[in-house]
């Protein structure tokens, strides 16, 4: 009787150990995911890295380069990004001269040399295209003195080597400067037939800081040199005769700036 029942215990215990080793077999034999297929293609590889990243085996860009600039967007949290267009309107404070396209003539009791220069209150509106370190637009200000009003129209060219939110910048502008609405004190009636015009040439510098991702405030500092001309106007004893001289404008102005896209 003892006999028999160590013979069903050993029974029951080889039993238990068959089912424990096809339990495990089986788990061997099951696939990691249900949908893997041992006869598709292989895994994909994982992206190489960036060029002066950890395992890549390219060397970083060098610094001030267009690929610096773009892979510091990348990695820095700065919300900038590249951007395409701008426009920047802007107010401020300017002095400019017509110089010796204003005559000033012996037989006038009046002083002439005041009506050469001023200054006064200047606005602006720079729009175009700009990628990374370089804006390529135009450009409109105008100052308004007691006498004239001063407008200056070109292209410009901005180099900016900054890097985050703060960008300094400087440039050169090639333009068309023309006086208007003159003091009926300088010119009578005369004044509708008065033209004083000429080349300009100017030096841009200034800042830009990005306080959102598209919107930046900043100022800049703007000298042009004026090239003008004046006809002479018939049976005008002032300006009878034909008036050339050299001018200039300089102005300090800030801008709230919109960057897109």
């Amino acid at each position: 009787m003892i006999v028999g029942k160590r013979t069903v215990a050993a029974s029951l215990s080889a039993a238990v150990l068959s089912v424990f080793a096809l339990s495990a077999g089986a788990t061997e034999l099951t696939p990691d995911s249900p949908s893997s297929d041992p006869n598709g293609p292989p895994p994909m590889p994982p992206p190489m890295p960036a060029p002066g990243a950890p395992g890549s085996a390219a060397p970083p860009p060098a610094a001030g380069t267009t690929e610096a600039h773009l892979g510091q967007s990348d990695t820095e949290d700065n919300g900038i990004g590249l951007k395409l267009f701008y426009v920047q309107p802007e107010i401020g404070f300017g002095w400019a001269s017509i110089g010796g396209s204003i005559p000033l003539p012996a037989s006038s009791s009046q002083d002439f040399s005041k009506f050469r220069s001023g200054a006064g209150p200047m606005l602006g509106l720079g729009v175009g295209a700009e990628f990374i370190t370089f804006q390529f637009g135009a450009r409109l200000r105008t100052i308004s003195t007691p006498s004239w009003n001063l407008w200056n129209a070109g292209g410009e060219v901005m180099y900016q080597p900054g890097s985050g939110r703060f960008w300094p910048r400087i440039g050169v502008s090639v333009g068309y400067a023309w006086a208007a609405r003159f003091d009926e004190a300088m010119c009578g009636a005369a004044c509708g037939l008065l033209d004083v015009s000429g080349l300009s040439v100017g030096l841009r510098g200034g800042f830009q800081y990005y306080v959102t991702k598209t919107i930046e405030i900043g100022a800049d500092a703007t000298l042009d040199y004026l090239k003008l001309s004046r006809p002479g106007i018939n049976g005008n004893n002032i300006y009878s005769d034909d008036g050339s001289g050299n001018g200039g404008m300089f102005g300090l102005l800030g801008h709230v700036g919109m960057h897109l896209p």
